[in-house]
Protein backbone atom coordinates (compact mmCIF):
# COMPACT_ATOMS: atom_id res chain seq x y z
CA UNK A 1 0.00 0.00 0.00
CA UNK A 2 1.33 3.45 -0.88
CA UNK A 3 0.53 7.00 0.20
CA UNK A 4 2.01 10.25 -1.10
CA UNK A 5 5.03 9.82 1.22
CA UNK A 6 5.22 6.11 2.06
CA UNK A 7 5.09 2.53 0.87
CA UNK A 8 4.07 -0.24 3.30
CA UNK A 9 4.67 -3.98 2.91
CA UNK A 10 3.28 -5.81 5.95
CA UNK A 11 5.02 -9.00 4.82
CA UNK A 12 8.51 -7.57 5.40
CA UNK A 13 10.75 -7.34 8.46
CA UNK A 14 13.41 -4.86 7.35
CA UNK A 15 16.12 -3.50 9.62
CA UNK A 16 15.24 0.05 10.67
CA UNK A 17 16.72 2.67 8.32
CA UNK A 18 18.56 0.04 6.23
CA UNK A 19 17.21 1.69 3.06
CA UNK A 20 17.67 5.40 3.94
CA UNK A 21 19.03 7.13 0.83
CA UNK A 22 17.95 4.32 -1.51
CA UNK A 23 15.35 4.67 -4.27
CA UNK A 24 12.02 2.82 -4.42
CA UNK A 25 10.38 2.37 -7.84
CA UNK A 26 6.75 1.38 -8.36
CA UNK A 27 4.32 1.72 -11.27
CA UNK A 28 6.52 4.10 -13.28
CA UNK A 29 7.30 6.52 -10.44
CA UNK A 30 10.08 6.63 -7.85
CA UNK A 31 10.78 8.09 -4.43
CA UNK A 32 13.88 8.74 -2.34
CA UNK A 33 13.69 6.74 0.89
CA UNK A 34 14.25 9.02 3.88
CA UNK A 35 13.84 6.27 6.51
CA UNK A 36 12.23 2.89 7.04
CA UNK A 37 10.73 0.73 9.76
CA UNK A 38 10.31 -3.05 9.67
CA UNK A 39 7.38 -2.75 7.25
CA UNK A 40 7.24 0.81 5.90
CA UNK A 41 9.38 3.04 3.71
CA UNK A 42 9.06 6.81 4.25
CA UNK A 43 9.87 8.73 1.06
CA UNK A 44 10.22 12.41 0.27
CA UNK A 45 7.54 12.14 -2.46
CA UNK A 46 6.80 10.27 -5.71
CA UNK A 47 8.57 11.58 -8.84
CA UNK A 48 7.68 11.25 -12.52
CA UNK A 49 11.11 10.41 -14.00
CA UNK A 50 10.41 11.67 -17.53
CA UNK A 51 9.58 15.23 -16.54
CA UNK A 52 12.04 18.14 -16.34
CA UNK A 53 13.07 18.90 -12.79
CA UNK A 54 11.54 15.68 -11.45
CA UNK A 55 7.92 16.85 -11.27
CA UNK A 56 5.59 15.18 -8.82
CA UNK A 57 4.29 11.78 -9.86
CA UNK A 58 1.08 9.98 -8.96
CA UNK A 59 0.93 7.75 -5.91
CA UNK A 60 1.31 4.19 -7.24
CA UNK A 61 -1.69 1.90 -6.86
CA UNK A 62 0.17 -1.35 -7.45
CA UNK A 63 1.82 -3.53 -4.81
CA UNK A 64 4.81 -4.24 -7.07
CA UNK A 65 7.97 -2.30 -6.27
CA UNK A 66 11.77 -2.56 -6.31
CA UNK A 67 14.34 -0.90 -4.02
CA UNK A 68 17.46 0.34 -5.79
CA UNK A 69 20.76 1.49 -4.29
CA UNK A 70 20.92 5.23 -3.83
CA UNK A 71 22.73 7.91 -1.92
CA UNK A 72 25.42 8.56 -4.51
CA UNK A 73 25.61 9.88 -7.01
CA UNK A 74 23.42 12.79 -6.14
CA UNK A 75 20.82 13.50 -8.81
CA UNK A 76 19.64 17.01 -7.93
CA UNK A 77 21.48 20.33 -8.22
CA UNK A 78 20.70 23.58 -6.39
CA UNK A 79 22.06 27.13 -6.63
CA UNK A 80 22.70 30.02 -4.26
CA UNK A 81 24.03 33.56 -4.43
CA UNK A 82 25.93 32.85 -1.19
CA UNK A 83 29.66 32.96 -1.91
CA UNK A 84 31.04 31.77 1.43
CA UNK A 85 33.54 28.92 1.34
CA UNK A 86 31.96 25.46 1.54
CA UNK A 87 32.46 23.60 4.82
CA UNK A 88 32.41 19.86 5.49
CA UNK A 89 30.01 20.57 8.37
CA UNK A 90 27.37 22.18 6.08
CA UNK A 91 24.16 20.14 5.85
CA UNK A 92 22.10 22.69 3.91
CA UNK A 93 22.87 25.11 1.10
CA UNK A 94 22.78 28.55 2.74
CA UNK A 95 20.53 30.88 0.77
CA UNK A 96 19.38 28.17 -1.66
CA UNK A 97 17.18 29.69 -4.38
CA UNK A 98 13.71 28.28 -3.70
CA UNK A 99 11.36 30.75 -5.44
CA UNK A 100 8.20 28.81 -6.23
CA UNK A 101 7.83 28.43 -9.98
CA UNK A 102 11.25 29.95 -10.60
CA UNK A 103 13.67 28.58 -13.16
CA UNK A 104 16.64 28.72 -10.81
CA UNK A 105 15.27 26.26 -8.23
CA UNK A 106 16.70 22.80 -7.42
CA UNK A 107 16.33 20.41 -10.32
CA UNK A 108 17.15 16.98 -11.65
CA UNK A 109 20.60 16.99 -13.25
CA UNK A 110 21.88 14.85 -16.12
CA UNK A 111 24.29 12.17 -14.87
CA UNK A 112 27.27 10.87 -16.87
CA UNK A 113 29.82 8.23 -15.84
CA UNK A 114 32.24 6.06 -17.78
CA UNK A 115 32.60 2.49 -16.53
CA UNK A 116 35.83 2.17 -14.56
CA UNK A 117 36.34 5.93 -14.19
CA UNK A 118 36.75 7.47 -10.75
CA UNK A 119 34.59 10.49 -11.57
CA UNK A 120 31.04 11.26 -12.60
CA UNK A 121 29.56 14.43 -14.02
CA UNK A 122 26.29 16.20 -13.24
CA UNK A 123 24.99 18.91 -15.53
CA UNK A 124 21.84 21.04 -15.38
CA UNK A 125 20.57 24.00 -17.40
CA UNK A 126 19.10 26.89 -15.42
CA UNK A 127 16.94 29.57 -17.08
CA UNK A 128 15.56 32.55 -15.16
CA UNK A 129 11.85 33.22 -15.55
CA UNK A 130 9.29 35.77 -14.37
CA UNK A 131 8.97 34.11 -10.95
CA UNK A 132 12.66 34.49 -10.06
CA UNK A 133 13.87 37.42 -7.92
CA UNK A 134 16.19 39.18 -10.36
CA UNK A 135 18.89 40.31 -10.64
CA UNK A 136 20.83 37.54 -8.87
CA UNK A 137 24.44 36.43 -9.16
CA UNK A 138 24.81 32.72 -8.52
CA UNK A 139 28.10 31.80 -6.83
CA UNK A 140 27.74 28.28 -5.40
CA UNK A 141 25.99 24.98 -6.12
CA UNK A 142 25.26 21.83 -4.15
CA UNK A 143 24.03 18.35 -4.96
CA UNK A 144 21.22 16.55 -3.16
CA UNK A 145 19.63 13.10 -3.15
CA UNK A 146 16.12 14.56 -3.34
CA UNK A 147 14.22 17.33 -5.09
CA UNK A 148 12.67 18.38 -1.79
CA UNK A 149 14.54 18.22 1.52
CA UNK A 150 16.86 15.20 1.38
CA UNK A 151 20.57 15.12 2.11
CA UNK A 152 23.13 17.55 0.73
CA UNK A 153 26.02 15.45 -0.52
CA UNK A 154 28.47 18.19 -1.45
CA UNK A 155 28.74 21.88 -2.27
CA UNK A 156 31.24 23.90 -4.25
CA UNK A 157 31.86 27.45 -5.37
CA UNK A 158 31.32 27.89 -9.11
CA UNK A 159 34.49 28.45 -11.12
CA UNK A 160 32.79 31.61 -12.46
CA UNK A 161 29.68 33.33 -11.12
CA UNK A 162 26.57 33.57 -13.30
CA UNK A 163 24.47 36.75 -13.24
CA UNK A 164 20.79 36.54 -14.19
CA UNK A 165 19.26 39.97 -14.87
CA UNK A 166 16.21 39.16 -17.00
CA UNK A 167 13.77 36.38 -17.72
CA UNK A 168 15.35 34.07 -20.28
CA UNK A 169 18.94 34.50 -19.03
CA UNK A 170 20.45 31.03 -18.75
CA UNK A 171 23.53 28.98 -17.98
CA UNK A 172 24.49 25.33 -17.69
CA UNK A 173 26.15 24.27 -14.45
CA UNK A 174 28.42 21.22 -14.71
CA UNK A 175 30.01 19.53 -11.72
CA UNK A 176 32.59 16.75 -11.91
CA UNK A 177 32.75 14.63 -8.75
CA UNK A 178 35.73 12.44 -7.89
CA UNK A 179 34.71 9.27 -6.07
Amino acid sequence: MATSTSLTDSGKSWTSNAFAGHIVVSAGVYGVILSNTATALTIDRWYAPGTPGGAAGSTPSTGTYVILPGGAPAMYMALTANNSAPSASDTTLAGEITTSGGGLVRKLATFAHTLGASTYTLSAPFTANGSDALPVTVAKMATFDSLTSGHMLHETLLSATATFTASGDNTVVTDTVTM
